[in-house]
């Protein structure tokens, strides 16, 4: 069984129940849906979908809600524009000024304020690199530094300056209050700047009682790298977009940086999430390229807690082929792993956080000098099962909840399997019997096994935490 867990973004293109279950059967943990191109009546459909396959124990998927967030773009345009390498074009923040057949709306309003000779301007992704050779009233005169062919609403990035863009438009609001009522796991938040902007969707969910909702927070600028230390600690879990974190740097800086975002959440004890084209090439092969395999199982090897599938499972040609790879390729760095469960620092502390924290810890250690088969733990709110994910377990660690919404809130957190208990006693013995017949009726667990177990025992308003070994 892998510990890390893996990320498939889903559309609404040909995604019935057989498909959901054969994505959920080859690995999946976690759903996500990117509301930059998804509409709420298009994923309403699926979650009903997923709902179902959840309460019938078909599947055990959570869902994630990729918000839009503002971005610069070019016109919309009727024919493509040709540009050749060393070309001088203009670009105007007016889009009623534009005269020629190669002038270029960019809709960032400051862009002419903001901008000085020798800055570059990125257009389609790093597709089209250009730089400031003059700068007018009304517009910039930029050199092409390639050959490209521009289209419609193209994406437009400033590598390395501070953008003076709103922080959640309209359309944010209202899919975060759509997550809200669907009852959404986690919320990715893009582009994020500062812990400000992070403060600003709790207090949005706190206007709605939604505190139990996750934020991811995606570091994919240069102005995040800036304030990663303060994004780290207020987020709930991160996210290395190295789509457009590499339009923001140099791409032969982008694994330096995406080792230096694991490092921080490594301090904090948050989980961090690898996206973007680990397996590119089988959105139209039924095979990845041996570059892709190595980014995969190094990602693994260096300790992320979840991989994430974008156009490989949204719009790709072999989506179930690509998750079963992934899991494989998980499976097998795993197999060469030994985590040595590095401390962290947690950013509240009282006694009882800290005694489950040492808890946890010890608990680990022990599972691996006895050889343990598997870790078992009870949670109401899903702090325990952090704490022990946030150390990396060697084991599969069994979480059993009362809540099902925490249930679905695990399924992202490494080494980490759910599961529901429907009656809890809070008299430890009885628990524990009951989470170990569940596990014997799925065959998880055999006779012979040795389990170390972390509980606790309730006494009025004192909780004690424990950790005991457990022969079957």
């Amino acid at each position: 069984m892998k510990r890390t867990k893996i990320i498939s973004t889903i559309s609404d293109i040909n995604y019935s129940e057989e498909k959901l279950v054969s994505l959920y059967n080859a690995g999946t943990n976690v759903l996500r849906f990117n509301f930059s191109h998804a509409s709420q009546d298009q994923v309403t459909k699926i979650l009903k979908l997923v709902e179902y396959l959840n309460k019938t124990g078909k599947t055990k998927l959570s869902v994630l809600l990729d918000t839009k967030w503002p971005e610069i773009r070019t016109q919309k345009l009727d024919e493509k524009i040709e540009i050749n390498k060393w070309d001088h074009f203009r670009i105007f923040v007016n889009e009623s000024l534009l005269s020629k057949k190669n002038d270029i709306f960019c809709d960032y309003r400051y862009l002419i304020s903001d901008a000085k000779v020798g800055d570059k301007i990125i257009l389609d992704s790093w597709l089209l690199k250009t730089i400031v050779h003059e700068i007018n009233k009304d517009y910039l005169v930029v050199e092409s530094l390639n050959n490209h062919v521009i289209w419609s609403r193209r994406h437009i990035n400033l590598p390395w300056k501070r953008l003076k863009l709103p922080w959640i438009t309209e359309k944010d609001k209202e899919d975060i209050i759509f997550s809200i009522r669907h009852n959404i796991n986690f919320i990715a938040a893009s582009f994020i700047r500062s812990k400000e902007n992070i403060l600003e969707i709790r207090d949005l969910l706190q206007q709605h009682n939604a505190n139990h909702i996750q934020i991811i927070s995606k570091i994919e600028n240069e102005e995040a790298l800036e304030n990663l230390e303060e994004i780290v600690k207020h987020s709930d879990w991160v996210m290395v977009a190295r789509w457009d974190l590499w339009v923001e740097i140099e791409i032969s800086k982008l694994p330096f940086y995406q080792k230096e975002i694991m490092d921080m959440c490594f301090k904090y004890g948050k989980t961090i999430i690898i996206a973007t084209e680990l397996l590119k090439s089988m959105v139209n092969s039924p095979f990845p390229t041996r570059a892709e395999v190595s980014d995969v199982y190094n990602s693994v090897i260096l300790r992320t807690d979840c991989v994430m599938l974008s156009d490989e499972t949204a719009v790709g040609q072999f989506p179930i082929q690509a998750c079963q790879m992934m899991s494989d390729i998980v499976v097998e760095a795993e197999s060469h792993t030994n985590n040595k469960h590095k401390d962290f620092e947690i950013t509240f502390v009282d006694n009882y956080a800290v005694d489950k924290k040492m808890i946890a810890k010890n608990a680990l250690f022990i599972a691996d000098e006895i050889k343990a088969d598997y870790i078992l733990l009870f949670t109401n709110s899903w702090f325990l099962a952090k704490i022990v994910s946030a150390f990396k377990p060697n084991h599969k660690v069994f979480a059993f909840t009362k809540d099902t919404y925490v249930l679905n809130s695990l399924n992202i957190l490494y080494a980490i399997e759910p599961f529901l208990i429907w009656k809890w006693w809070n008299y430890p013995l009885a628990d524990e019997n009951k989470a170990i017949s569940i596990l014997k009726q799925k065959w998880l667990i055999m006779q012979w096994n040795k389990i170390v177990i972390i509980n606790d025992v309730v006494d009025g308003s004192a909780i004690s935490p424990y950790v005991k070994i457990v022969n079957i």
